[in-house]
């Protein structure tokens, strides 16, 4: 395989060091994520662009906002995108100029927690500005004339599309895999454009590039490995993945890499 100068992880919670998130659980971090364990295996830096309920586009943005600081680094980069469940949005704040929300928009006052600052990895909880900026009965109105799994489907693919294209044309080593569930399948399980008029299946199926996808053999995803092994778990009640979990995941990727010789 290649020598690896530089290691950069993009995803959500379930790319972050476990566990996830010490500042909800009150617990120290007890080991380090897979793309850490990536870099350390190359001797490389690492960068993590990852933050607890990242949306795809958060990272679609934060990857070519990386790269846009970093074009001389390119030819010994690896990229690795832990894609993330496609129902996450991210929208602008005109009233916090130059904030970018990534979560689900449509959930009560009760749920609705983000970073306070999400272009900054691994920043602190607390409520969202959503909360306050976006009422929760414009929120559902929002959900009720704007939203449907056609739209998640065909907004997610966009992003995945534009970012392989990226890496593609500027020969940026890459793998991406899917962290939670598996996008392969989300068009038959939740879409009810089952003729595919809008086309977005046919987009899906002719565009999306997937010789840079890992596939575990056994598991759908990450959160499926984790959650059918309650010993890969930070907690019984909490399925991301425990720093035995990253280690494995680690291992697979690698092996991976080197089926790809990359």
């Amino acid at each position: 395989m290649k020598k690896y100068k530089d290691v950069v992880a993009v995803g959500c919670s379930f790319t972050l060091d476990p566990p996830y998130n010490n500042e909800l659980l009150h617990l120290p971090k007890d080991g380090k994520s897979y793309g850490r364990l990536i870099s350390e295996y190359f001797g490389s830096k690492y960068y993590e662009l990852a933050d607890n309920g990242l949306s795809l586009q958060g990272m679609h943005r934060r990857t070519l906002e990386w790269c846009s600081k970093n074009k001389d680094k390119f030819k010994y980069t690896l990229i690795i995108v832990g894609v993330t469940g496609l129902s996450r949005v991210e929208i602008w704040n005109n009233k916090r100029y130059g904030d970018h929300h990534s979560g689900f928009p449509w959930m009560s006052n009760s749920q609705f927690f983000q970073s306070p600052d999400p272009g900054a990895p691994n920043s602190k909880w607390k409520v969202s500005p959503w909360k306050k900026d976006w009422p929760e009965a414009e929120r559902k109105n929002y959900f009720i004339n704007f939203y449907n799994e056609n739209a998640v489907f065909f907004l997610a693919i966009q992003s995945i599309i534009g970012l392989q294209s990226f890496l593609k044309v500027n020969n940026i080593d890459h793998i991406f895999f899917d962290a939670l569930g598996p996008i392969d399948t989300y068009w038959e399980k939740l879409c009810d454009d089952k003729e595919d008029k809008l086309g977005h299946k046919l987009l899906f199926d002719n565009l999306v590039l997937r010789e840079n996808w890992y596939k575990h053999p056994q598991y759908e995803s990450l959160t499926d490995f984790t959650t059918k092994n309650i010993d890969m778990r930070i907690s019984k009640d909490d399925n991301h993945p425990n720093k035995k979990a990253h280690k494995y995941w680690s291992e697979c990727l690698l092996e991976y890499m080197r089926e790809l010789s990359i």
